[in-house]
């Protein structure tokens, strides 16, 4: 993709409990739950940085996710999310997602999500006003 922002990126944070539903027959966290946290993450950051107007006119849907584990997480640890938008470009924004501590890396997710109009399910580019809400 073009890099089409100017700026910082503006960074979230979400924290995560890890409870025993998350576990698997390894004692870790399950890969599909990282998947899920991404999702909330996302939508978290999404519902916390749009506009009135974008919340109702505006949902995201997956395209593509990558996910590289570094470590397992287990049982009553917390874990933060740190993400941003690393660059869109027509109807796609690229999330970036860091899980686990500062200096301690669990899992890199990027994500590729799909920007559509909730009514007509039809692709919306994202325009400078839209991708403005990423960028300091």
């Amino acid at each position: 993709m073009i890099p089409q922002h100017h700026g910082q990126a503006l960074r979230y944070r979400h924290e995560i409990l890890v409870t025993l539903d998350m576990i698997d027959e390894l004692g870790h966290v399950n890969n599909a739950v990282y998947l899920r946290w991404v999702q909330e993450a996302i939508s978290h950051f999404w519902q916390n940085t749009a506009r009135r107007e974008d919340l109702e006119r505006i949902v995201w849907v997956a395209f593509r996710h990558e996910i590289t584990y570094r470590r397992p997480v287990f049982e009553g640890e917390r874990v933060d999310i740190e993400l941003w938008v690393a660059d869109y470009s027509g109807p796609r924004a690229i999330f970036e997602l860091r899980i686990g501590q500062p200096g301690d890396v669990r899992a890199e997710v990027t994500s590729t999500l799909c920007c559509l109009d909730r009514s007509t399910r039809k692709l919306v580019r994202v325009t400078g006003d839209l991708a403005g809400l990423f960028f300091a």
